[in-house]
C-alpha cells in the first residue's frame, strides 16, 4: 500500500505564540493592536490571525446549525436569482422579464410605483415614478403577460398597499390555476409567491402608516393566515433590513432590527391561530448586503443561527429560514458607477455563500435611472458566472471551517443577540421607531461611517480614490409619463361596487377590476394613521457627489473644471509620487489638477502659476525639497496672487514655519478630503 506523502512532516510544528514574535518583529516597534486587529463598526474587535485553537463548542455549532438548515432544500440547485424590475410601463417590464427569465434570472421582484405604494390612484402626480404604474389586475396581467407564474417566484415590493397588490397577485395566480387546490409540489417547492407584506419596515422607510402601528400588524397578520391558506408554500411577510441598513446601521443592528421584525410577526401571526411551525414558515427576511465580503456572509450565516435559535425555543421542529439577500444601495455610487459592476459581484457572491436563498444583484446603473437590458444583462450573468464557474451554490455552507469566519459569525450573532434583548427590553422595535430612538442610534453609526468615508479610511474607487473627472456620463432613457398613466387609466374597468376587507373580498374584487386605491380606501378609510421621523436613505458617495455635482455644474457654466495648480518641486522622480496624490486628493472634489513636469525655482513656479490662470496651489515634492524650497515657494506663490496655497504631505514640527511662509492647509493620508475639497470649491467661488 502506498504510504501518504507528508510535506510538512520535516519542518518544525508551528503556533500561534511563533507567529506573534516574528508579526511584532516586523512591526519594529508598532502596536500590534494598532496596526493588526480589525475595530469592528459594532464594537468588537477581529484579529489577524485565527487558529483551530480559537475553535469551541459554540463555533462548532454555527456550522452543524447552518448545515442542518439547509439540508431540507435541494442545495445543489443553487440560490435563486432574482431580478428587479422597476420600469413604469408593464409593457416593457413584461418584456424585460421574459428577457431576464429565458436568459438565466428565476425570479422577479415587482417594484409597485410611488402612487400605488401609497394607495394612489393613477392619477396621481406619483404614478410611474419609482416602480411600475400596476393599479389594477389588468396592469399586472400585462406585466406578466406569458410569464408561467408556476415556474418563476413573483414577489412584490409595495409598501403601505402591500395587502391590496397582494390581492391582485393572488388573483393573478389563481387564474394561472396556482392555488392550493391544483398547486402540484413543483409550483410549491420551486415558484411559491413572495407577498411582502411588512407594515414595520414600511414604517420605518416611509414614516407613515395608513392605520397605528398595532392595527397594520394584526390586519397583516390575518390576511398572511388567508394566504397561507390559499398558497401553502408562500412567503406571506417579509422583515425587511434594508431601510436600516441603508440608513448606516452597522450588521449587528441590522441583524437586531431583523430579528425584532420576525418575533413580533411571529407573535401576531400565532394570534389569529396559525400553528407556530406554519407561522415561522410564512416569514422571510430581506437582508442588505454591502461590500465587506467576510462580514455579508457572516451577516446571514449569524441570521440563520438567530432565527433558528427563536424558533427551537418557539417549539418549532423544522426551524429553517428563507433569506433574500439584496445589494445594498448604501455601497453604491452614481459616480462612476461602472465600478459598481465589483460592488454588486462582491455583495452577490458574500451572500450566496453566506447561504442567501434568493439574491439580487442590483444593476450597476441602478441610481442613475431606468436600467436598460446591458445592464440587467450584466447583472444575472454576474451570478450566473459565481454559481456556473465557481459552483460555490453546490457546496452546504461553504464557508463553514473557516475559523475567521466562524469566529466573525460568533461575534456578530453575540452582538445582534444582546441589541435584540435591549431592544425588546424596551418595549420592542415598534416603540423603537416611536421614540426616535432607533434613530438616534443609527444616526451615530452613520455619522461615523462618513467620518471613515471623509477622510478615507474607508476608500471608494472611482469616488475618493482614482476619481475621472472626465468620464463619459452614463445616462438613461427618460419615459413619457403622461402615455403610461393614460394607458393604465385606460385599462381599468370603472369598477364602483362596495368591497369587503376579507381577503377573499379583495381577491373578489381585483377580479373585478378594483383597483389598489379603492381596495386601500377599503381596508384603512380615513382611519388615523401613524406618523414617526422615517429613516433616512444614506450612501457612502453621497458626500463626495454633492461635491463632483456642483463641479460639473460651474464647468457647465464656465466651460471648465474648477482648478488646482500643481506647484511640482524638482524633477519627476522627486514629485511624482505626490504630485499623483495630491491629483486624486482633489479631483474626489471635482476639482482638476493642472499638470507639469516640475520647477526648479520659486521664479519659475510663480511664472507658471500665473500663465495657468489657476487661483490656487498644491506644493509638491519631498520632504528635502521641502525643507529647502517650500517656503520660498509658498512666497513666490502668494506674490503671484495665489489665494490658498496646500502642501501634499504632513507638516509634522515645521506647521508653524510653513504656515509662516503663506501655506494655508496640508494633505496627506488621513486628512480629511470632503472637508478640505468643500472649502476649496467655495473658496473658488463653485456654488
Amino acid at each position: 500500500m502506498t504510504d501518504p506523502l507528508k510535506l510538512a512532516s520535516e519542518f518544525p510544528a508551528a503556533d500561534y505564540a511563533s507567529w506573534r514574535q516574528l508579526a511584532e518583529s516586523g512591526l519594529k516597534g508598532a502596536s500590534f493592536d494598532r496596526k493588526l486587529v480589525t475595530r469592528m463598526l459594532d464594537g468588537f474587535a477581529m484579529q489577524p490571525l485565527y487558529t483551530n485553537d480559537d475553535q469551541d463548542d459554540a463555533t462548532r455549532l454555527i456550522h452543524q446549525v447552518l448545515c442542518a438548515a439547509v439540508d431540507a432544500k435541494d442545495a445543489a440547485s443553487g440560490w435563486d436569482i432574482r431580478q428587479l424590475h422597476a420600469h413604469p410601463d408593464p409593457k416593457s417590464v413584461n418584456a424585460a422579464i421574459l428577457d431576464d427569465l429565458e436568459n438565466g434570472a428565476t425570479s422577479v421582484l415587482l417594484r409597485l410605483d410611488a402612487a400605488a405604494r401609497t394607495g394612489a390612484d393613477v392619477t396621481s402626480g406619483d404614478a410611474g415614478i419609482d416602480g411600475i404604474a400596476i393599479h389594477c389586475l389588468a396592469d399586472l396581467d400585462a406585466t406578466l403577460d406569458d410569464v408561467y407564474t408556476n415556474l418563476a417566484t413573483v414577489a412584490l415590493d409595495a409598501g403601505a398597499a402591500a395587502i391590496p397588490a397582494a390581492a391582485l397577485l393572488a388573483a393573478r395566480l389563481e387564474k394561472d390555476g396556482q392555488n392550493s387546490a391544483d398547486a402540484d409540489d413543483d409550483f410549491a417547492s420551486d415558484a411559491a409567491p413572495a407577498f411582502n407584506i411588512d407594515p414595520i419596515g414600511t414604517l420605518a422607510a416611509t414614516g407613515c402608516l395608513p392605520v397605528s402601528a398595532d392595527d397594520a400588524i394584526k390586519k397583516a397578520a390575518d390576511i398572511a393566515a388567508d394566504l397561507i391558506d390559499r398558497f401553502p408554500h408562500a412567503t406571506a411577510i417579509t422583515v425587511n433590513g434594508a431601510p436600516f441598513y441603508n440608513a448606516g446601521a452597522t450588521d449587528g443592528q441590522e441583524l437586531a432590527y431583523l430579528l425584532a421584525g420576525g418575533v413580533t410577526y411571529l407573535r401576531a401571526l400565532t394570534d389569529t391561530g396559525m400553528v407556530i411551525d406554519q407561522a415561522a414558515g410564512a416569514i422571510a427576511f430581506n437582508v442588505a448586503v454591502g461590500t465587506d465580503f467576510f462580514a455579508g456572509i457572516a451577516k446571514l450565516r449569524a441570521l440563520r443561527l438567530m432565527w433558528s435559535r427563536v424558533l427551537s425555543a418557539s417549539g418549532v421542529d423544522d426551524a429553517t429560514i428563507t433569506i433574500n439577500a439584496i445589494s445594498a444601495e448604501m455601497s453604491l455610487s452614481k459616480v462612476d458607477p461602472w465600478v459598481n459592476m465589483l460592488r454588486t459581484t462582491v455583495t452577490s457572491l458574500s451572500a450566496g455563500l453566506g447561504g442567501a436563498d434568493s439574491v439580487i444583484c442590483l444593476p450597476y446603473d441602478h441610481l442613475i435611472g431606468l436600467s436598460d437590458g446591458f445592464a440587467r444583462r450584466i447583472a444575472r450573468n454576474t451570478q450566473l458566472i459565481l454559481q456556473e464557474e465557481s459552483n460555490v451554490h453546490r457546496v452546504i455552507d461553504p464557508a463553514g471551517g473557516s475559523w475567521f469566519i466562524e469566529n466573525l459569525t460568533r461575534e456578530l450573532a453575540s452582538n445582534a443577540w444582546g441589541r435584540f434583548q435591549s431592544l425588546e427590553a424596551k418595549g420592542g422595535i415598534i416603540k423603537a421607531l416611536a421614540d426616535g430612538s432607533l434613530q438616534k442610534e443609527i444616526s451615530e453609526i452613520w455619522q461615523n461611517r462618513a467620518n471613515r468615508v471623509a477622510t478615507r479610511r474607508d476608500p471608494l474607487t472611482g469616488v475618493s480614490e482614482f476619481p475621472n473627472i472626465t468620464e463619459a456620463k452614463v445616462t438613461c432613457d427618460a419615459q413619457d409619463l403622461t402615455t403610461i398613466r393614460k394607458e393604465a387609466k385606460a385599462r381599468q374597468t370603472g369598477f364602483k361596487d362596495a368591497i369587503g376587507i376579507s381577503l377573499e373580498d379583495l381577491i373578489t374584487a381585483a377580479k373585478s377590476g378594483a383597483t389598489i386605491a379603492q381596495m386601500y380606501e377599503a381596508l384603512y378609510g380615513k382611519a388615523a394613521g401613524t406618523t414617526i421621523d422615517p429613516l433616512p436613505t444614506h450612501r457612502l458617495s453621497e458626500s463626495f457627489e454633492t461635491l463632483r455635482d456642483r463641479a460639473d455644474a460651474h464647468k457647465a457654466s464656465t466651460g471648465k473644471f474648477p482648478q488646482i495648480f500643481l506647484a511640482n518641486l524638482g524633477p519627476v522622480a522627486k514629485h511624482t509620487a505626490r504630485a499623483m496624490f495630491a491629483r486624486n486628493f482633489f479631483e474626489a472634489g471635482g476639482i482638476e489638477a493642472i499638470l507639469n513636469n516640475g520647477f526648479a525655482d520659486a521664479s519659475e513656479t510663480a511664472k507658471a502659476f500665473v500663465e495657468s490662470g489657476a487661483k490656487i496651489a498644491v506644493i509638491c515634492g519631498s520632504d528635502p525639497q521641502y525643507a529647502d524650497m517650500a517656503a520660498d515657494i509658498a512666497k513666490a506663490l502668494k506674490q503671484a496672487e495665489a489665494t490658498r496655497i496646500y502642501l501634499a504631505g504632513h507638516p509634522g514640527d515645521a506647521r508653524a514655519d510653513y504656515e509662516a511662509a503663506g501655506i494655508d492647509d496640508f494633505i496627506f493620508i488621513g486628512a480629511d478630503v470632503l472637508a478640505i475639497c468643500e472649502t476649496a470649491l467655495s473658496h473658488l467661488g463653485v456654488k
